[in-house]
């Protein structure tokens, strides 16, 4: 599938938040970043099959060496979007699976091709009662601001106790890639005025705020998405939801309605980008492990809406020093 993360945007937005420098080897985008004592790490993006194969041929290696020299690079990362069970074997070249990932290597893809009627009905019996649920509390959903977005992603964050970004990093994103039309933030919220129309029809015998009284407060964003169109594939980026109002179903609604804009806008497939592996699943299902993958909630809620599971493969690393690769794999261990 055709990635965003190879863009000249995608490279400007990493060159502003974290990465500190960037060029082309054959045409494939390669990033640095600082290791604090140890020197530099060097990072190729998301790679089509064309892409990862070339990783694999001498004349790319030779020259991704003699950059790392230069560099004082302690590896080099080569991620791929490939699939993982097909014929590219990364480890029969100078490849060792990565110790972790920077994108997701595990994801769930929506077929768009179908009409609407059959995304629906692939969809488990749950995801589509909640479609309905929120529609018949009057969930709408239209166009956002990165504050609408980050208010509900920061909330979230601290409410499950887990790192967030800065808006900074979220606001570059919107501002780099929106004038080529690659991004768009999406909120829902309750239809004001089937909700005020709702609350009279309730309370027909009983004195009712006038319409006029209404403000925008009472009706607040209930969830927000950051969404990438590249090619023929929407991409769910980043998400937030608040507590507040969860029996409204609004996520569900939420990523309805982006499937069928990114249908109408000619994608393929909605890539809900980032799924807990199978095995993890299992484990947790049957006892085995009493440690939960950290997105086992989010996975049981975006395999509502079906799809099929797609595993890539991944992330690899080109080790250059050895010694200093180890220290800092154990530091990123720790550090996590």
């Amino acid at each position: 599938m055709a990635t965003i993360f190879q863009t000249p945007e995608w490279e400007k937005f990493k060159l502003q938040t974290g990465w500190q420098k960037s060029w082309r080897v054959f045409d494939i985008l390669v990033l640095e970043k600082k290791i604090p004592l140890l020197g530099t790490m060097l990072y190729a993006p998301m790679l089509n099959r064309d892409q990862t194969k070339l990783t694999m041929q001498k004349i790319f290696l030779d020259q991704i060496e003699k950059n790392a020299t230069e560099e004082k690079s302690i590896f080099f990362r080569m991620e791929s979007d490939e699939e993982a069970d097909g014929d590219i074997k990364p480890e029969k070249s100078k490849y060792l699976k990565a110790f972790e990932e920077m994108q997701p290597e595990h994801t769930l893809l929506i077929d768009l091709t179908k009409s609407e009627d059959d995304i629906l009905k692939q969809m488990k019996s749950k995801g589509r009662y909640n479609i309905k649920v929120a529609e018949k509390h009057g969930v709408k959903v239209e166009k956002g601001t990165i504050d609408d977005f980050y208010n509900l992603y920061e909330k979230m964050a601290k409410r499950q106790k887990i790192t967030f970004r800065r808006r900074e990093y979220f606001q570059t994103l919107v501002d780099i890639l929106s004038p080529k039309g690659y991004v768009q933030v999406f909120t829902a919220k309750l239809n004001s005025k089937q909700t005020e129309s709702n609350s009279n029809d309730q309370n027909s015998n009983l004195d009712v705020v006038s319409n006029l009284e209404f403000s925008a407060s009472s009706f607040p964003i209930l969830a927000s998405a950051i969404i990438v169109f590249y090619k023929d594939v929407c991409t769910y980026l980043f998400g937030g939801s608040g507590d507040e109002q969860r029996e409204k179903m609004a996520p569900y609604k939420l990523h309805w309605e982006i499937m069928r804009q990114a249908k109408k806008h000619g994608c393929k497939y909605y890539d809900m980008f980032g799924i807990a592996p199978n095995d993890d699943e299992s484990r947790l299902d049957s006892g085995l492990s009493k440690r939960k993958h950290p997105w086992t909630g989010v996975t049981r809620f975006k395999k509502q809406f079906g799809g099929k599971e797609f595993h890539s493969l991944g992330s690899w690393d080109m080790i250059l020093s050895p010694t200093k690769y180890k220290i800092f794999k154990l530091a990123e261990k720790v550090r996590r």
